[in-house]
């Protein structure tokens, strides 16, 4: 189960769209964390029913929307694909999580015939967008800035300027220019014991991806039952509590 994997998703790649960000955190939750890189190999059925679509009644149009977010995210840089797709034969897709590197594949003929693909880990420029270069910003709380001048006249804040006219009409602000005006409030910080939006505190999400994580022959068909039962809109973290429910997981305080 990976846990680790699903916080480098929260950490390096917030900036996702939603579809995105959904099947990046659900297949980072099913592969597992020890892999170097981590790999998805759970089809498409299961990333498309994870992003609310139905496979069975629709299997054109979720394997078609499942095929764009994942081209999607190969573009922004989160996984790699193995391109050995086929009749019989399911894709594999590298996470590139670690936005410093990325993953190439080999991919080989075994003993059966079958494709065997073997990952290696490449060193790679962050992907992610960045910040304008243009963007001024203070070197350092002691630096030196111009003076500017006044926005009615003058050449420095110090000197003196004629008082403005008197009739010049004031401009007025809405009540929603005025909020948008304000400043945005950093994003919260997630610590040990907080609880998320859900209500769903740290140390039970942890508990319950550790105990799916020990069981990786049941947790990507436990996640599947879970998104079953409780929609598409569900929370990841909902989603993980459920799933280890359902195979018998109780929290700290109810388990006596």
């Amino acid at each position: 189960m990976g846990a680790s994997n699903a916080l480098m998703v929260s950490n390096y790649w917030k900036h996702l769209g939603h579809r995105d960000h959904r099947l990046l955190t659900f297949m980072a939750l099913v592969a597992l964390d020890t892999g170097t890189p981590p790999v998805y190999f759970g089809g498409w059925q299961a990333g498309a029913r994870h992003l609310g679509l139905n496979a069975e009644a629709s299997p054109d149009s979720a394997a078609e929307q499942f095929r764009r977010v994942t081209a999607s995210l190969k573009r922004a840089g989160a996984v790699v694909p193995n391109g050995a797709a086929r009749q019989g034969s399911r894709a594999e897709y590298a996470l590139t999580l670690d936005p410093m590197t990325t993953a190439a594949p080999t991919v080989t003929r075994g003993a059966t015939g079958r494709s065997v693909t073997m990952w290696s880990v490449v060193h790679r420029q962050d992907p992610r967008p960045q910040s304008s270069p243009t963007e001024m910003v203070p070197l350092s709380p002691t630096e030196s800035v111009p003076h500017q001048p006044h926005r009615f006249g003058g050449l420095s804040p110090s000197e003196t300027v004629p008082p403005r006219r008197t009739e010049e009409p004031l401009q007025e602000y809405s009540e929603d220019e005025l909020v948008e005006s304000q400043p945005r409030s950093p994003a919260p910080v997630e610590n040990s014991g907080a609880q998320s939006v859900d209500g769903i505190d740290t140390e039970t999400y942890a508990a319950a991806s550790a105990f799916l994580q020990a069981r990786p022959m049941q947790h990507l068909t436990l996640m599947e039952r879970a998104a079953a039962e409780l929609g598409p809109d569900c929370s990841v973290r909902r989603q993980v509590i459920t799933a280890a429910a359902l195979a018998g997981w109780q929290p700290k305080e109810t388990a006596a």
